[in-house]
């Protein structure tokens, strides 16, 4: 595949130009630092000591091909330039900024280059002198992203590993203490003087089953992220599946006083995956908990619908702003938290497991009136592998 560009720099010898370019190189780097410092003042001299050094030898390159009339100088050219993008990202620069310094280079360049001559650049120099610097800035570019990928799927390899370790081994350790703070609250129950202990139990309890939720809503994110999530379709009777969730949750309720119902008719079936269905309704009634106060209720009804069924989840906590409900379900995004912990995970891995059932998940709200989350759940989902 021909490129007329690269051909104009490789294919002709601009001889009178590449001399130019070469006697411009001191003022041409010289005027580049000013600008640099000037336009990006968060460069500091270990910046120029690196690249400084740098754009010189660019420059001279730059001047090999176009005194060339084959491909090797401009080969050389792409090589060389290489080194600019990764510096750059290495010292923190944005792409952005790699690419104003380009431009500030393509600018001096010609001024520099045209008093060199003492004449106007001619349209074939102009084009010359473009090509070999838009070469120079893809190359750099380009290098700056490989570089940058590198870095994040090493950064993505670490976090894997991590979360591997929290999933096996720091999972069961916690296991073995919630069995000791059992035992411990079945033994101490008797002796009325060690109430308070017994609260600090439930205390202790409540912050490591906390911690565990936290530990599973990374885990999910990361299947969902990796894209490894299968969907098994199977007949899922969703009263029986919402019974089971409220059940899960039961405790939870129980020592905030929460009364929590379920309502939905024993033959609400629908073909989908039980895995993941039980992932969006913990997440959800989890949620719902989390934010009703003592006393409070969650009402967790189902209702069929011609081509499905829909569940909702409604609290009486306090609400949520309009402008908050459109974030709601972003990564990390957390509306006001009422000092409830958290981290902002478990209704993004919701909306994604929904959407991976072809199913639909959205709030309404109005703050001080509780909130509703709703689940559309087609009667019967398309088989796919992964998302």
């Amino acid at each position: 595949m021909t490129n007329p560009p690269w051909n104009l720099l490789a294919d002709h010898a601009f001889p009178e130009l590449a001399g130019a370019v070469r006697s411009a190189v001191p003022k041409i780097v010289e005027r580049w630092v000013t600008g640099v410092r000037q336009t990006l003042p968060s460069a500091d001299e270990l910046t120029f000591s690196q690249v400084r050094d740098h754009i010189p030898n660019v420059l001279e390159q730059l001047a090999f091909a176009l005194q060339s009339d084959g491909p090797r100088q401009t080969e050389q050219l792409i090589a060389i330039t290489a080194e600019h993008g990764v510096t750059r990202f290495d010292q923190t620069f944005s792409l952005a900024e790699l690419m104003i310094e380009y431009t500030l280079l393509r600018v001096t360049l010609f001024q520099e280059v045209a008093k060199e001559l003492a004449r106007q650049l001619l349209p074939q120099e102009i084009d010359a002198l473009t090509v070999g610097l838009d070469i120079a800035a893809r190359r750099a570019v380009l290098a700056y992203v490989e570089h940058q990928s590198r870095e994040l799927r090493v950064a993505t390899e670490a976090q894997s590993k991590y979360l591997s370790f929290l999933s096996h081994d720091l999972r069961g350790g916690l296991n073995g203490v919630f069995l000791m703070i059992e035992v411990l609250k079945r033994e101490l129950a008797t002796e009325p003087r060690l109430a308070e202990t017994v609260e600090d139990l439930d205390v202790m309890r409540r912050s490591l089953l906390e911690t565990v939720g936290t530990m599973d809503r990374f885990l999910h994110a990361e299947r969902f992220r990796k894209g490894k999530v299968q969907v098994r379709p199977a007949t899922v009777n969703l009263r029986n599946m919402l019974m089971e969730a409220a059940a899960h949750f039961s405790y939870q309720a129980k020592e905030k006083s929460i009364k929590a119902t379920v309502d939905a008719p024993a033959d609400c079936t629908v073909v989908s995956d039980r895995e993941l269905l039980t992932l969006i309704f913990q997440n959800v009634i989890s949620n719902a908990l989390k934010y009703t106060d003592r006393g409070g209720e969650v009402a967790i009804t189902a209702r069929g619908q011609p081509n499905g069924c829909l569940v909702s989840v409604r609290d009486t906590g306090p609400g949520i702003a309009p402008e908050k409900l459109n974030e709601l379900f972003a990564p990390f995004a957390r509306g006001e938290t009422y000092g409830q912990p958290g981290v902002g995970l478990g209704l993004s891995i919701a909306r994604q497991a929904a959407e991976y059932l072809q199913a639909k998940l959205w709030a309404e709200s109005r703050p001080g009136e509780g909130s509703t989350f709703f689940l559309e759940v087609p009667g019967e989902i398309e088989v796919k592998s992964s998302k």
